[in-house]
């Protein structure tokens, strides 16, 4: 039975984001991923993606992301995501803070031979900085060794 390409998409980040099963997240991955987001300048490989989302869910532990929708083209799917979470430990410039907050992204996949090969996520920065007050770190460096 061969996997969709939206199906795969959908897994993929529910992996990542919502469950953290990042040895099961491998197998869906070719060798030569790469993942890139509006937070950094940095483009980094699977070690990189794991420690970027690890990040996340270590300083906001209830963060979700919900798939609002999914467009797909042949091996491409742009994905609408909605995450929430309140920030328990300070990251990337953000204060911890009790307020639950909601942002949204539009990712990017691209499939070649039923693994993703590539992840780009454009995460709406400003709608974060509006609800925590408080400017994000852009390019702050991350330490993914």
């Amino acid at each position: 039975m061969t996997i969709t390409t939206e199906e795969l998409s959908r897994n993929f980040l529910n992996l990542a984001w919502n469950k953290g099963q990042f040895n099961l997240l491998q197998q869906y991955c070719s060798a030569n991923f790469h993942y890139h987001t509006t937070f950094n300048q940095q483009i980094l490989d699977f070690g990189g993606y794991v420690a970027f989302v690890k990040t996340f869910r270590s300083c906001m532990p209830d963060i979700f992301l919900d798939i609002e929708e999914i467009m797909v083209k042949d091996d491409h799917a742009m994905v609408h995501s909605i995450l929430s979470g309140t920030i328990e430990k300070p990251f990337f410039g953000l204060p911890a803070s009790k307020k639950l907050i909601n942002f949204s992204a539009i990712s990017t996949v691209e499939i070649e031979r039923g693994k993703v090969t590539s992840l780009d996520s454009m995460i709406d920065i400003a709608g974060i900085q509006r609800q925590v007050n408080s400017p994000i770190a852009v390019d702050f460096p991350l330490n993914v060794n």
